[in-house]
């Protein structure tokens, strides 16, 4: 009867321990299936979230790329303002200082004559015997003055004009120089325009570097300045190649000095000679 028993109670401590197995893996499965639903509902929020940053994201690059636009706009704008008007006041300024030079050296002329008649008058008054000689030395002295007087207002008449076509050439660069910059920003507005769709590309075409593009083109362009050069062996100055070449005034100086560093034209102040 010992052994039934102990058998009996063994058997009830197996069906015990299956139960307890049994209810343990149940609410292990049922932990298991909470955390993979709080897993799903967890991932499902951070993506709502990421989406969300995302488009914060595209917003705000957006309106700072508007504003950015905006500024560069303003910028252009008030850069070519104050250039137009610093040119405006300068030479007003210039207008200005020689008129007053100009008035000064009427003023010492007319000064100098009286100053010589007064004289004249009172070498007549204090010596009426006074020799020819004297009167037509005083007479040449008047003369060599006046020649003189008329000599320097010769020469900065001259230097005007040369300032007025220094500045004329400065205004038609600037001219050139804002049409390109106009140029350019039509250009970069067009490129901004075209990333905005990805380009399709075929697996056959050979693009070239834009590196050695520019280098043919300007290759190219310093042949064509020399080539105009060389049938001017009168000598030409960069702006006289400006128009049958179709190029900048800016660009043109710059390929000019360069030809004349590499010893392939000689150069005598602002003109250019072949060699």
């Amino acid at each position: 009867m010992g052994i039934a028993d102990d058998i009996k109670k063994l058997g009830e401590d197996i069906v015990t321990s299956y139960d307890m197995r049994v209810k343990a893996i149940g609410e292990l499965a049922t932990d298991v299936h909470k955390k993979l639903e709080g897993f799903a509902a967890e991932r499902k929020d951070m993506a709502a979230k990421q989406a969300k940053a995302l488009r914060d994201f595209v917003t705000d690059l957006t309106k700072k790329v508007g504003a950015m636009i905006k500024s560069l706009q303003k910028e252009h704008k008030e850069m070519a303002d104050n250039l137009r008007e610093g040119l405006k006041k300068g030479e007003t300024e210039r207008l200005k200082s020689f008129e007053d030079m100009m008035g000064g050296i009427k003023k010492g002329i007319k000064d100098i004559e009286s100053y010589v008649a007064n004289k004249l008058k009172e070498f007549n008054k204090a010596h009426a015997d006074m020799s020819a000689e004297l009167k037509k030395a005083l007479a040449k002295y008047v003369d060599d003055m006046v020649k003189a007087t008329k000599k320097l207002m010769g020469d900065i008449q001259k230097r005007q004009e040369e300032r007025n076509a220094e500045v004329a050439d400065l205004l038609e660069a600037y001219k050139t120089e804002r049409e390109k910059m106009a140029a350019n920003w039509r250009s970069m507005a067009a490129t901004m325009e075209k990333k905005r769709v990805k380009p399709r590309v075929e697996a056959e075409v050979k693009v070239r570097p834009v590196k050695e593009a520019v280098e043919e083109v300007e290759a190219g362009l310093e042949e064509k300045v020399l080539e105009f050069i060389k049938r001017n062996p009168e000598g030409v100055k960069v702006s006289d190649m400006e128009e049958p070449l179709g190029v900048g005034r800016t660009r043109l100086g710059v390929i000019s000095k360069k030809l004349f560093e590499e010893d392939k034209v000689r150069k005598e102040g602002n003109i250019y000679f072949p060699i």
